[in-house]
């Protein structure tokens, strides 16, 4: 009986740990005394079976515990945080013990120690989730719609300010906005993917085209750099001339989702 309790001590430490490591990303605080919580959790888990209590009186105990240890792990500026806090644990707490009794009900009745298991499983997946969130929030936040214009032509995309661009032209030495090729071909639509990739196209039907050697974001040995008249930036008033965009075959708009990478000297 020793051995389980002290199995099942461990687990629900397991268990509540990743509980507030889950619950601290959600709502983007650094959790702390963190053993310390997780322990109160594990030991009303282990003894209110023991207890007789009535299904209310449990839920109620539940809510207590859960009231301590969101208490005890982060710091408040509000009740209104707190709540915030709270509302998050339980939902937290809910959703492992959701995953576990899916298994139970798909599986049967298993070992104790299936519950880590479980959990981590579960623990990793949301970090996947909140790592996809993350990118797609940042890429969101530096996301802007771009106008270029080149003679009788106004192409509308969307562009993502890359503070890791820092490519300037080595011969105008104006700061580089990288372009795929679906934006370059509509500026040259008669300039084939392969020509490019091979040079076999007029190089003189490009206004101020020219290669610049580069060992950044644009990958490779050099990259084919060209001019469009204007470029008006969303949000700010300011069109700026003569812009120096720079075809990349890296791939980034694979990474990013746009088909444009602003210069940070755009920010």
């Amino acid at each position: 009986m020793e051995i389980v309790i002290e199995e099942s001590i461990a687990i629900n430490l397991f268990l509540n740990f990743l509980i507030l490591k889950v619950t601290a990303r959600v709502v983007g605080k650094k959790e702390r005394l963190v053993l310390l919580s997780s322990l109160i959790g594990s030991l009303f888990a282990l003894f209110a079976p023991i207890w007789k209590l009535t299904a209310v009186i449990k839920l109620c105990l539940i809510i207590c515990v859960a009231l301590i240890m969101t208490l005890i792990s982060f710091k408040y500026k509000s009740f209104k945080s707190y709540l915030v806090n709270l509302a998050v644990f339980l939902m937290a707490t809910f959703l492992f013990g959701g995953g576990c009794l899916a298994m139970q009900q798909t599986f049967g009745s298993y070992p104790i120690f299936v519950v880590a298991i479980i959990s981590a499983v579960i623990y990793i997946a949301l970090l996947i989730v909140f790592k996809i969130v993350s990118h797609y929030k940042r890429i969101k936040k530096f996301t802007y719609k771009l106008t270029f214009k080149d003679g009788d032509k106004i192409v509308n995309e969307e562009g993502y300010l890359d503070s890791g661009n820092v490519l300037y032209d080595t011969i105008t030495k104006k700061p580089i906005v990288l372009v795929s090729f679906d934006v370059f071909h509509k500026f040259y639509e008669n300039i084939s993917y392969i020509s490019l990739l091979t040079k076999d196209f007029n190089s003189s039907s490009i206004k101020n085209g020219h290669y610049i050697k580069i060992n950044s974001v644009g990958r490779g040995t050099s990259i084919l750099i060209f001019t469009v008249d204007e470029l008006q930036v969303e949000g700010n008033e300011r069109k700026y001339k003569n812009v120096a965009l720079g075809l990349s075959f890296s791939g980034f708009e694979k990474s990013f989702g746009k088909n444009v990478l602003l210069h940070c000297d755009y920010s």
